[in-house]
């Protein structure tokens, strides 16, 4: 079972080798951000039925670069991008299963309001679940009578 924070947490255990120097906030965008920092956060959340027995959660992710330049945002978030199509997979942190990568957006870089550049990638993600199902006392014994 994968909760929103551990998604969160295991998408920046993924994207901190691309990131090597950034601060990483999670569910947090600093009122005056600083350059080479990351912001990950829940941008929404679909959860849809495939099976009486299986759901599949969509979700999707918000990561806003702030970098030095805008040669610099578009560089880092193009790194990843590429290694997100490249893996389609994110392990799930304490898991031995995966987020599935269904596509990663990215805006056009601007200036915040303190000057530092800055990019907004949306990444969605999905990750299947089995529903909770009802448990059943198990059968202690079984008897045959032959006649």
């Amino acid at each position: 079972m994968s909760s929103i924070v551990t998604d969160l947490e295991s998408i920046e255990q993924y994207v901190a080798p691309l990131f090597p120097a950034a601060t990483i906030y999670l569910q947090y965008v600093p009122a005056q951000p600083t350059a080479n920092s990351l912001s990950i956060r829940l941008q929404g959340v679909n959860t849809e039925t495939e099976t009486l027995y299986h759901m599949a959660r969509h979700r999707e992710y918000q990561l806003v670069y702030f970098g030095t330049s805008n040669v610099d945002v578009l560089t880092k978030m193009d790194a990843l991008d590429r290694q997100l199509n490249n893996d389609l997979l994110i392990p799930i942190k304490g898991s031995t299963r995966y987020l599935r990568v269904e596509s990663f957006s990215l805006s056009q870089p601007f200036k915040t309001e303190n000057g530092i550049d800055a990019i907004i990638g949306v990444l969605a993600v999905t990750v299947r679940e089995a529903r909770d199902q009802q448990q059943y006392e198990k059968i202690m014994n079984v008897y045959a009578r032959h006649e």
